[in-house]
């Protein structure tokens, strides 16, 4: 009894201290941290700070008032990074989905879009003079979480992040510092970073966390490494179970990608055998998600299924079903589907 009453005052501390307790959190965890946006209360581009998704994998760190990172490993000169050694010049800013590679096709997600603001990571690793042998680098978070990402993703966009929407990092976002990787999946974007290892080989994986595991032809399993943010689209309105009126309704919602920018969104109320596309919102980066809509005409009484499909510049569009081969529980994409009620 006294394990539970603890945890759920650490929830309500934690979330407390965000700024304010609202109707669209959705705590899916307390210990730890596990807290869903309600993707239908978006108001702008991007979540607030007081909305955006938490994922902890365990209890945050104490936040240290001088904090240092550790850069070490397959470089010539280690280096102890401290805030004050960065220049604040050379920050730049980047939209951006950040999704938990476990996130289904719902409204209640565990998926964000903000503006991030931080170093490129290249640079900062650049200063510790990075060995050819570096192909991978290791990344410790002062929670006790690791993670393994190939070296060349920190030269392409991956940064050191310190401020999201144009305030400090919050506790539960990873303050002082985190990783951030635009356009994959977020279990990488590891928060609370002290320490970075290039090293020529990544982290042995635990069990078949955060891989992408198939049954083949005789039954084995085989496992790799998952892939960028794949292509997704939720209808956000109507609401699943919603009772409509006959005649014109707009249909409305997300989608967004890390292959590619959104390039269209299409909807079906018909099980697929026709389509209407969806106009989208202009605007905001390739990472950003983007908010679509389209009108839509229901003269039948009825229920009806709303299905939307989305598609990005690289080609990649959302499957009707999940490839019955896949055992694992991640990148789940198929396309969205809500059911409703016309009157």
């Amino acid at each position: 009894m006294q394990r539970r009453e603890f945890v759920l005052s650490t929830a309500a501390a934690l979330l407390a201290s965000a700024g304010r307790l609202r109707a669209d959190h959705h705590v899916v965890a307390a210990d730890p941290l596990v807290v869903a946006f309600d993707l239908p209360s978006l108001q702008d581009r991007y979540t607030p700070i007081e909305d955006f998704y938490v994922r902890n994998h365990f209890q945050p760190p104490d936040q240290l008032a001088s904090p240092v990172m550790t850069i070490e490993g397959e470089v010539e000169r280690p280096q102890q990074l401290r805030l004050r050694d960065l220049d604040p010049q050379t920050q730049t800013n980047v939209g951006a989905v950040l999704e938990c590679a476990g996130d289904p096709v719902t409204t209640v997600s565990l998926v964000s879009d903000g503006v991030w603001r931080g170093w490129p990571l290249g640079n900062i690793i650049s200063k510790a003079g990075a060995k050819s042998a570096g192909k991978y680098m290791h990344l410790f978070g002062g929670d006790g979480f690791s993670r393994s990402v190939p070296a060349d993703r920190a030269l392409d966009g991956g940064l050191l992040v310190t401020a999201l929407n144009g305030r400090p990092l919050t506790r539960n976002h990873g303050a002082p510092w985190r990783a951030l990787f635009p356009g994959w999946y977020g279990m990488d974007s590891v928060k609370w970073l002290e320490r970075i290892v290039l090293a020529s080989s990544p982290l042995p994986p635990v069990g078949m966390t955060y891989l992408e595991t198939r049954k083949d032809g005789a039954g084995n399993l085989q496992s790799q490494p998952l892939p960028p943010i794949q292509i997704k689209s939720v209808i956000t309105e109507p609401m699943n179970g919603a009772v409509l009126r006959r005649g014109k309704i707009e249909v409305r919602g997300l989608a967004w990608s890390g292959c590619g920018r959104v390039s269209v969104v299409h909807v079906s109320t018909d099980g697929a055998a026709s389509w209407q596309e969806a106009s989208l919102e202009d605007g905001g980066s390739r990472y950003d998600w983007v908010r679509w809509r389209v009108a839509l005409v229901l003269n039948k009484s009825g229920v009806v299924e709303l299905l939307a499909k989305a598609t990005d510049s690289a080609g990649n569009s959302q499957p009707f079903e999940r490839q019955p081969q896949r055992v694992d529980r991640y990148a789940y994409n198929v396309c969205d589907r809500i059911r409703c009620i016309v009157a």
